[in-house]
């Protein structure tokens, strides 16, 4: 979805889709639309295989925050940008690229760690 909001709407646009949701595209077309419902049903089959899994759920280590940090520094994130999304910088120009960088970033890390912070991002997402 941010991929899509970062080519086909203004960064102020994007920006306020990660601070207020859908409501931020003034007038949504079905593309968006269609994004929007991939992104539920892909929400929806994360928490299925993660209930299904039958592995207990268990919080992000500091060493699994660590190597994130380090994902997204390898993908080009800033110290800047990873301090915005840690604070939940609401005023920070440029929020949805650090965003997408992040999720980036999160998607490459394998093993017990990439599951820890991918199940701590997901129930986040689901949260807000």
């Amino acid at each position: 979805m941010l991929n899509h909001l970062i080519t086909r709407q203004t960064p102020a646009t994007c920006d306020n889709y990660l601070r207020s949701g859908p409501d931020a595209v003034s007038a949504p077309d079905g593309e968006f639309l269609a994004h929007l419902d991939k992104m539920g049903a892909t929400l929806f089959r994360a928490f299925g295989a993660a209930k299904r899994s039958g592995l207990p759920a268990a919080e992000p280590e500091d060493q699994d925050w660590s190597l994130l940090a380090d994902a997204f520094t390898e993908g080009g994130g800033t110290p800047a940008e990873m301090e915005a999304i840690a604070n939940a910088n609401r005023n920070f120009a440029g929020l949805c690229p650090a965003t997408a960088k992040l999720f980036a970033a999160a998607l490459s890390l394998q093993g017990e760690a990439g599951r820890h912070v991918k199940t701590a991002l997901l129930y986040a997402i689901v949260k807000n």
